[in-house]
């Protein structure tokens, strides 16, 4: 039986989890290489109009992992 402590700890734990499971990429969702490939534009001008785009409200980004590595997504901003 577990005790009011250990419960809380552990849906504390649980929710952590949850929190940093990364959920794959979506169809609508790119990556900074993808875009600055099909933009024709080297990948430092794309990660800054990526960022732009962000800050302007006109994208949504978040981490996912691909290939084991912490990579951002972006996508249209609804």
């Amino acid at each position: 039986m577990k005790n009011a402590k250990t419960e809380k700890a552990l849906s504390s734990l649980e929710w952590a989890i949850a929190q940093s499971s990364f959920t794959p990429k979506q169809a609508d969702e790119f990556t900074v290489e993808e875009f600055a490939k099909l933009a024709n534009i080297p990948l430092e001008s794309a990660r800054g109009r990526l960022t732009r785009m962000v800050k302007s409200g006109m994208l949504i980004k978040r981490q996912i992992l691909i290939k084991s590595h912490q990579t951002n997504v972006f996508k249209k901003a609804e």
